[in-house]
C-alpha cells in the first residue's frame, strides 16, 4: 500500500531512542510518518496516540514494525496536518466532516473535535439557509455567444424569458398546484424558434402537465410528452440571465465547471432564495 500524498513513508521500526524521533503508523493500510514531538505537543498525555508512543497501551505491529490501527486511514492526514498547523485545514468542497469527527473522537483529540463541531454547525446553518428557496442547474455554451442550452429546475423559472400570454396563463394554472416549486422540468432552449421545450422530470408531473398543456392548445410532442412554451423574443444570453439572478433576485452561484465535449458546455449550479417564490406568487395573483 502506498503512502498518502500528505506524508512520507518510513521503513524504520518504531524504536524510540535519542537518535530516532520518527514514528510510523499503519492506519488501515495507509502509512504515515511523523515525529514523536508532533504528537506529544498537541495531545493530552492520556490520549490514545500519546499512550501508543509511550508504549503504555497494547497495540499490534505490522510486518514492518509500524503501529497498526484498524481505522479509515484516509482521514489521518488531516489529523497530522492539524497537529502541525495548529488548525484544521480542509480541501474545498470537503463533505466528510462527520467521518473526520468520528476519527477525532476515536483518537481523543479535544481541540480538533471542537473545530469540527464548529464547522458542522456552520454547514448546518448554510443548509438551513438553502431550504428557503430552491436550486437549479444552468447549462450554457462556453463560447463567446454564451447561449443558454438547458435549464434543469422548477418550471416557474421560465417566467424570466418573456413568454406569450398562453404561456403566462399556463403558469398561472399550474401555480395553484400543491408545491408548484417542486414541479421540476428539464427545459431545452431552441434558437431557431420562439419556443422553450419542457419535459417534467417526474413521470406523474409529466402526465398531468402535458394533459394541461393539451387542454390549452400548447404544442405537445406525443412521443416524449414534451410541451412547448411560446416566447415573445429571442432567448436571452447566459450573461443577461445571470445578471438578473444576481442583481434582482439575490441569486447565488454555488459551483461551476466546464464540460469538455463537442459543445464545450458551462455547467453551473445556482440557488434562488424564497424572495423569488414570493415574487412569482404575487405576479400570479
Amino acid at each position: 500500500m502506498t503512502a498518502t500524498q500528505c506524508l512520507s513513508i518510513s521503513p524504520n521500526r518504531n524504536i524510540f531512542n535519542g537518535n530516532n524521533d520518527i514514528i510510523t503508523f499503519n492506519i488501515g493500510g495507509h502509512i504515515y510518518s511523523t515525529r514523536h514531538s508532533t504528537i506529544n505537543e498537541n495531545l493530552d498525555s492520556k490520549s490514545y496516540l500519546s499512550l501508543i508512543i509511550k508504549n503504555q497501551t497494547k497495540i499490534q505491529l505490522d510486518n514492518n514494525g509500524h503501529y497498526y490501527i484498524d481505522r479509515d486511514g484516509k482521514y489521518f492526514c488531516y489529523i497530522l496536518n492539524y497537529f502541525r498547523e495548529k488548525k484544521l485545514i480542509l480541501p474545498e468542497n470537503f463533505n466528510e466532516l462527520k467521518q473526520l469527527f468520528s476519527e477525532a473522537k476515536f483518537y481523543q483529540i479535544d481541540g480538533l473535535i471542537n473545530e469540527i463541531e464548529n464547522h458542522l454547525n456552520k454547514t448546518n446553518e448554510i443548509s438551513k439557509e438553502y431550504h428557503h428557496g430552491f436550486q437549479f442547474t444552468l447549462i450554457s455554451n462556453f463560447e463567446k455567444t454564451g447561449k443558454i442550452l438547458k435549464l434543469i429546475g422548477p418550471l416557474k423559472l421560465i417566467t424570466f424569458f418573456h413568454i406569450k400570454l398562453i404561456g403566462e396563463k399556463f403558469l398561472n394554472i399550474i401555480s395553484s398546484f400543491k408545491n408548484p416549486k417542486h414541479i421540476l422540468c428539464q427545459l431545452s432552449f431552441s434558437f431557431d424558434e420562439s419556443l422553450i421545450a419542457c419535459q417534467p422530470i417526474d413521470q406523474l408531473q409529466r402526465f398531468v402537465l402535458t394533459k394541461q398543456a393539451r387542454k390549452m392548445n400548447l404544442i405537445v410532442s406525443y412521443c416524449d410528452d414534451y410541451f412547448y412554451i411560446p416566447t415573445e423574443r429571442n432567448i436571452m444570453s447566459r450573461h443577461e440571465f445571470t445578471q438578473i439572478l444576481l442583481q434582482m433576485h439575490n441569486g447565488k452561484l454555488l459551483d461551476s465547471n466546464i464540460k469538455h465535449d463537442d459543445s464545450q458546455s458551462l455547467v453551473e449550479h445556482w440557488f434562488l432564495p424564497t424572495e423569488f417564490d414570493e415574487a412569482f406568487e404575487c405576479k400570479q395573483k
